[in-house]
């Protein structure tokens, strides 16, 4: 659950910032003030919690559920102002985030001024009150009077301090939102550039695939092309012999021996022509069948071939796009293949899984085992990598001598 909110918000590295905001202003909370150690009030300490837990999901859709969720955040601020609470600039900062990540660019700067005013709000109304003084002492004396009474007034000097102290917190919170809101429009911006990025680069993945695509359409014409012409040149010269044969038996017998075996000759190279050439244009092995039941396949002509008898487990989206269903299946394909020539084992394994954004894939074998390292000029295993490399997935092999072999693929599934 963790993993999927990580994975949900918008920016993490915001939410580590808000995440020190919380740390601070409980830590300011429940610190001493003026050299006195003071109760905590758990009330305050309650609504910094409170605050945390809304942070957790972050309203989308409809701009009157964003506007409620913001007055929700706002009005336990209050009470903890109401309360005495002293870092409340440090959890309107932290409103102000969020509000930067569920609105749009064109509300934010209403954001950093509604937020700015309602801090000047907070500080009017909930700021100590400061101590009133006797007009009559002031109307009675003159100047000379009234100076001796300022000087006799530490508490005059004090609510001057605690003033200008007061509205130079205010000019520097402003600057901190203005500053908060150029990082957090750069931060979306550049985040908004990457996504795009991202984006292209999928697509141009796609186009490649498709001109690939294109790519062998064109080479299985070209084969047909070629089929036409060795293989039913080979043909023809076959059936040539072959009637000649027939004429030259009741002849020349021994001729006509010579004649069938050269057709003999011609028939085998016809025929190796014909596999080669059935074997390039098959260039969907899955032939319009679903994948899971092509993997199905796969595995019964695996247990016809070496009585073993493959575990499957496929979780598979509904509408796997073409060419990751081909790209796995040929994987499993080439798999099997190896496991059947080389591993000697007894039991096989399929586990296929749908992530949020990616298929895994992983066949696993109780086999022999190899050392990875050692085998990089196999085709099989090179052909594996490059074609996951083709989607930008990733490939590995986990094997050692005597240990069998486990082969994981990553594919993502986005932008298809």
């Amino acid at each position: 659950m963790q993993i999927e909110f990580f994975m949900r918000h918008p920016l993490r590295s915001l939410l580590y910032i808000e995440w020190i905001l919380f740390a601070v202003v409980m830590a300011l909370e429940v610190s001493p003030y003026n050299g006195q150690l003071l109760e905590p009030k758990w009330l305050n300490i309650g609504i910094v919690v409170l605050l945390a837990v809304m942070g957790l999901r972050l309203p989308s859709g409809k701009l009157s559920l964003k506007v409620i969720y913001t007055i929700a955040q706002i009005i336990p601020i209050f009470v903890a102002a109401a309360m005495g609470m002293r870092p409340i600039g440090l959890l309107y900062i932290i409103v102000v985030i969020r509000s930067y990540l569920i609105f749009g660019r064109q509300y934010r700067l209403w954001i950093t001024g509604g937020i700015f005013g309602l801090c000047l709000i907070t500080i009017n109304l909930f700021s100590p009150p400061q101590r009133s003084y006797s007009r009559a002492g002031v109307d009675r004396g003159d100047r000379t009077t009234r100076i001796q009474q300022s000087q006799r007034s530490p508490s005059a000097a004090m609510t001057a301090r605690r003033d200008g102290f007061r509205w130079g917190f205010v000019l520097l919170f402003g600057g901190i939102l203005l500053s908060l809101q150029l990082l957090v429009d750069r931060i979306l911006a550049e985040k908004l550039a990457k996504e795009e990025l991202a984006i292209a680069n999928q697509r141009i993945r796609t186009y490649a695939l498709k001109a690939e695509e294109n790519g062998s359409l064109q080479e299985r014409n070209r084969i047909a092309r070629e089929i036409h012409d060795s293989l039913g040149h080979s043909l023809t010269a076959l059936n040539l012999h072959l009637e000649m044969a027939v004429k030259l038996s009741h002849i020349n017998p021994e001729k006509s021996r010579e004649v069938l075996v050269e057709a003999k000759r011609l028939g085998s190279i016809a025929l190796k022509d014909v596999r080669q050439s059935v074997s390039t244009l098959r260039s969907d092995p899955i032939q319009n069948q679903d994948l899971p039941t092509a993997i199905h396949k796969l595995a019964d002509e695996f247990r016809l071939s070496n009585y073993i008898q493959p575990v499957c487990h496929l979780d598979l989206p509904p509408n796997l796009p073409q060419p990751v269903a081909t790209i796995i299946y040929r994987i499993i394909q080439e798999a099997l293949t190896n496991i059947s020539k080389h591993a000697e084992a007894s039991k096989v394994e399929i586990d296929i899984h749908t992530l949020t954004t990616a298929i895994e894939l992983r066949l696993v074998d109780d086999g022999l085992g190899f050392i990875p390292t050692n085998n990089t000029t196999g085709f099989g295993l090179q052909g594996m990598r490059e074609r996951v490399l083709s989607l930008q997935g990733k490939f590995e092999i986990i094997s050692a001598p005597n240990e069998g072999c486990q082969i994981v693929v990553i594919i993502p599934l986005v932008h298809y």
